[in-house]
């Protein structure tokens, strides 16, 4: 059985050069990466310390390319691969987080859209004085229609 390798570690491998060969090894429904150093396998795990499932090959190769792996040294190894075998982890919580980061992100531009708006808006800015005499005006005017009112009709506020 090949060792358990974190991405810390795999990293720190790559940049000391001890990495002689890197695998993309297919499996059912997954893609899992591998790493030949002089004398051992090891297999890039996850922070639960259970191998490291890729959906996709790309997937598998980007975190290569990331952990700065020469790719003159990858393998591919497709003879047991199946997309249709394995069952596909699902991941409710990621789901989750996933829909409350888009509504952030809407959120975000909503609220990047309104400022735009706002600063825009060739009406002159109120200091919080002037917008308080503004509004007892208003109240005022709105006060003496309705008294207007009910005047007319006979009854009394």
């Amino acid at each position: 059985m090949a060792n358990l390798v974190k991405l810390a570690t795999a990293r720190a491998l790559v940049d000391a050069s001890a990495v002689r060969q890197a695998s993309v090894v297919g499996e059912a429904g997954a893609w899992t990466v591998q790493l030949q150093t002089h004398n051992q396998t090891h297999v890039l795990a996850t922070k639960a310390n259970a191998p490291r499932r890729f959906g996709s090959f790309e997937s598998a190769l980007k975190v290569l390319r990331e952990m700065g792996m020469p790719l003159d040294v990858l393998h591919v190894d497709a003879a047991q691969w199946d997309a249709e075998g394995g069952t596909a982890k699902r991941r409710p919580d990621r789901s989750e987080a996933m829909k409350v980061k888009e509504m952030d992100a809407r959120y975000a531009v909503s609220l990047r859209t309104q400022t735009e708006h706002a600063l825009a808006d060739p009406r002159p800015a109120l200091s919080s004085v002037q917008a308080k005499q503004q509004m007892e005006t208003l109240k005022a005017q709105q006060r003496a229609v309705l008294d207007a009112a009910l005047r007319a009709k006979g009854t009394r506020a």
